[in-house]
């Protein structure tokens, strides 16, 4: 542009010197206005992406909040549900009460309490509890808490040899531990380590 360019005018056409720098100003606005279209164009995309993504920002949003929310209902009515099976039990156990009161027969209380013992074990197993196995199993960290060591030649080192407290999961997921008491023993000790 900052440069003169010279135009050839040829005399056997109606060309006049005007018309061809008509030309030339008409190709350089052509040539200047294509950057600036393409920048429009440009703008317009970022616009819309930016939009696009607005959108979808907030569709995930309320997507979140309606699964929180539904989470929150699942874990309520789960309850509820769980809730109402142990009011049978809880209503068994105040008929026990009563009976026992004016009862002198303590097989049929016994029998009485048995029965709404495997009720509940009945609800709970249905849910997924399980009891963790620990007398007479090899101490396991994973499911065992080991609350005391007693020195014996009566079981193998790292023996459960009794348990104070029974330890239960629900599925594959332990609740709570066993408290345990684990057999121990010098020599055991040692061997165990060699044979290892």
């Amino acid at each position: 542009m900052g440069k003169n360019k010279d135009v050839e005018v040829d005399p056997s056409s109606n060309d006049t010197l005007e018309d061809s720098e008509e030309q030339m100003v008409e190709t350089e606005e052509i040539t200047v206005e294509e950057p600036i279209s393409a920048l429009e164009e440009s703008g317009r995309l970022a616009s819309e992406y930016l939009d696009h993504l607005q959108r979808l920002q907030a569709e995930f949003d309320n997507y979140k909040k309606r699964v929180d929310r539904e989470k929150a209902e699942l874990i309520e009515y789960a309850s509820a549900e769980l809730v109402s099976e142990l009011i049978d039990i809880m209503e068994n156990l105040e008929r026990g009460v009563a009976s026992a009161k004016g009862s002198d027969d303590i097989d049929s209380i016994v029998k009485g309490m048995e029965m709404v013992s495997t009720q509940l074990k009945d609800i709970l197993g249905s849910r997924g509890l399980k009891p963790i196995e620990a007398v007479g199993k090899k101490f396991d960290p994973h499911y065992h808490e080991a609350m005391m060591m007693t020195p014996t030649d009566e079981y193998p080192y790292n023996t459960v040899i009794e348990e104070f407290q029974q330890g239960y999961m629900i599925k594959d997921k332990v609740i709570r531990y066993s408290k345990v008491r684990v057999s121990v023993n010098e020599n055991n000790s040692n061997n165990s380590n060699n044979s290892e």
